[in-house]
């Protein structure tokens, strides 16, 4: 078994600086995996020793700023072990969240669907539409339906997710809600995003979804027959140019260059 990397060291961010005073970042690095922090403290430049990882010299402020670090440090190692026992696979990102309120054991499904739901909210007007909202937010209304039909309860942690939630989800559209297929894969597809975007922010270990699949089964456009065309054709429009319009944007492009009368 490879042996587990882990590492907390903070550092100042001299980007961020500001009249002499630069902000503290924190950085945490597990197996490759490295996410940062702010450690919402700031501090003199020249206080800072930047090999060291911390405040330099015997002054009150050098003092007090290294017991704040000493104790984000022991937060963090604190959630590292406790989550290290429970999953096998751990990540940075899972850490700091854990250290910052976010953690995984703080989530469940219909929690990130809402918070989804919001974020996508915000956008409707500039890059998105209220009836893409109401699509998602109906997804989101499905789920929940599902969880309480299926599983008798009002939520459930996102650590629970298996493959056959996705698989049961679906067959739960078809036989209680009677949806058609176009719509059962729509509303999966809403489910694995939220499930999705969960894992690539590090709040579960693993996309329970990541090899689902489901065809939308839309049927494509069949084109007129030449019968069809005939009938169409011959017949006698009241208004004229607009069937022809319609008529004429519904053929193969093949039949564009027919010279009609």
């Amino acid at each position: 078994m490879s042996r587990s990397t882990f590492k907390v060291l903070f550092y100042a961010n001299g980007s961020k600086e500001k009249k002499g005073i630069v902000p503290i970042m924190g950085r945490v690095t597990i197996n490759g995996t490295v996410s940062q922090f702010s450690c919402k403290c700031n501090i003199p430049k020249e206080l800072w020793d930047a090999k060291g990882n911390k405040a330099k010299g015997k002054s009150k402020e050098a003092r007090e700023m290294n017991l704040v670090l000493d104790n984000i440090k022991a937060q963090i190692i604190k959630h590292y072990q406790r989550i290290s026992d429970r999953e096998a696979y751990v990540t940075a990102e899972m850490v700091r969240n854990a250290y910052q309120g976010m953690g995984s054991e703080y989530e469940t499904l219909l929690k990130a669907f809402d918070k989804d739901c919001a974020n996508l909210m915000k956008r409707v007007g500039k890059d998105r539409t209220m009836g893409t909202y109401k699509v998602m937010l109906r997804a989101r209304n499905y789920v929940a339906a599902f969880i309480k039909a299926f599983y008798k309860r009002n939520d459930m942690s996102m650590l629970e997710l298996t493959p056959d939630f996705i698989k049961e989800f679906a067959a739960y559209l078809t036989t209680e809600r009677n949806l058609k297929n176009a719509t059962i894969w729509l509303n999966c597809m809403w489910l694995k995003g939220v499930v999705m975007r969960a894992h690539y922010n590090g709040l579960i270990p693993r996309n329970p979804f990541a090899q689902f699949h489901i065809s939308p089964n839309v049927k494509e456009r069949e084109y007129l027959t030449e019968d069809e065309i005939k009938v169409i054709m011959t017949h006698e429009f009241e208004i004229h140019r607009l069937h022809l319009f319609e008529t004429y944007s519904c053929l193969p492009a093949s039949l564009h260059s027919v010279s009609w009368i």
